[in-house]
């Protein structure tokens, strides 16, 4: 029998072999199919691991153009246009869409370690979202007590039972509650919809959902005047009963004994089985990525990228340490001055050295659009005007010192000797 100060006005109970409370249990929703779904997109990522992210993503964009700016054509220009290219290539990673050319080693080893992060956070990104579009998230119809309070559904509750005083007197308004002989009625009516939920003592309720926890659980209390626990469940005995001690020391030494939690599990199931797992949210839930799930993999690439940011300063101190010396020593603005310097391209790179060398190899060679002969510019020597050709023949810009250049100008145009006479036939 539960134990309640008005029963003990008549008689005189042992102390409790059992904990007991007032609980609720409601039926269960799929909470995902309701219209909570515009903003579905940012719910894989709890904020501390988006917020991680953005960090992250800046810190290796920022490595890699501190890196390639002064040997990477790609990443100079305006100081718009270069902080619109860190941008661009930090965010195009995400999505593996980067355009850019690394050229230096340093710049691709931070590059590739934040590919592999990205690609993880990519695969555990898609498996929640997908979790949360198709597995059910289930969830008591009704959240707690003070929900209920607010509501209009009916209650069901045991019949000759205390709880009827309890709800009455916690405010719940006596016209909605609805009492029933058995608690296997329950679960018709709840499917029904004659009721929206049970009010009862924490064992009978259970007992009801070992059975049901497929279809219902047991919600929280939610405040707002939830009634206050009971006593416990107790043996009753006349007032002045000479056994209330003795059967009450018994029960003291069985409860602090294994044989109580054997009996428990037995009649009434695992307390952290069925019914646990429905009250904390479901047994199909998907919780939110924390960054405390990925901070070692943030670490990895974090220190990757300043250890490349640490050995391309010191590389860069150690080829101009002479101009530094100076700047420190003479300017006045030396921050600023050495800000210009590490500005400045750097033309020991292997890309411009590259580039100017192609460009002093080939001397650029001009084509006559109507066939006329190839004038290269070389040197002091200039191309000379050609004048009317006739029959392959071409006058000297100047008098009789030029006319041998001219035979041999003809002759390598035309090694067999089919000149003018050939074409004239």
């Amino acid at each position: 029998m539960t134990i309640t100060a008005a029963r003990s006005s008549y008689v005189d109970f042992t102390l409790p072999f059992m904990a007991s409370g007032i609980a609720m249990v409601a039926p269960l929703r799929d909470v995902g199919r309701g219209g909570e779904r515009t903003w579905v997109f940012l719910k894989p990522l709890r904020y501390d691991l988006w917020l991680a992210s953005a960090a992250f993503l800046l810190l290796t964009g920022f490595a890699v153009w501190f890196v390639e700016h002064r040997g990477n054509a790609e990443f100079r220009g305006p100081p718009w246009h270069q902080l619109g290219t860190l941008l661009y290539f930090g965010f195009s990673t995400l999505v593996f869409a980067h355009r850019e050319n690394l050229r230096s080693n340093l710049a691709r080893l931070a590059a590739v370690v934040w590919f592999f992060v990205v690609l993880i956070l990519q695969s555990s990104y898609t498996a929640s979202l997908t979790s949360m579009l198709t597995v059910p998230r289930l969830e008591p119809s009704i959240a707690g007590y003070a929900a209920l309070w607010r509501g209009a559904e009916r209650v069901g509750i045991m019949n000759n039972s205390f709880m009827r005083g309890a709800m009455t007197r916690s405010g719940f308004p006596p016209a909605r509650l609805v009492p029933y002989a058995a608690a296997q009625s329950f679960h018709e009516a709840l499917l029904n919809g004659t009721i929206g939920a049970v009010v009862d003592e924490t064992p009978y309720l259970r007992i009801f959902l070992k059975s049901y926890c497929d279809r219902f659980a047991m919600a929280g209390g939610g405040g707002g005047g939830q009634p206050n626990k009971t006593g416990g469940f107790g043996f009753a005995f006349p007032k002045g009963s000479p056994y209330v001690a003795d059967l009450s020391r018994a029960i003291l030494a069985l409860t602090e004994s294994e044989e109580m939690n054997l009996i428990e599990r037995k009649w009434f199931g695992e307390s952290d089985g069925c019914a646990a797992a429905q009250a904390a949210g479901g047994p199909f839930t998907s919780d939110s990525l924390s960054f405390g799930s990925f901070w070692g993999l943030f670490l990895i690439t974090g220190a990757t990228s300043l250890l490349c940011c640490a050995v391309h300063l010191a590389t860069f101190v150690a080829s101009n340490r002479g101009a530094i010396r100076d700047i420190v020593a003479t300017s006045t603005h030396p921050f600023r001055r050495l800000a210009e310097l590490y500005d400045g391209r750097d033309l020991s790179a292997h890309t411009f050295k590259a580039k100017d060398g192609g460009a002093a190899a080939s001397p650029p060679v001009v084509h006559d659009a109507a066939g006329s002969p190839i004038s290269l510019h070389m040197g002091a020597w200039s191309p000379q005007p050609s004048s009317t050709m006739a029959g392959g023949e071409i006058e000297p810009a100047g008098g009789e010192a030029n006319e041998e250049e001219a035979t041999t100008t003809t002759a390598a145009r035309d090694p067999d000797g089919a000149g003018e006479n050939d074409r004239g036939q």
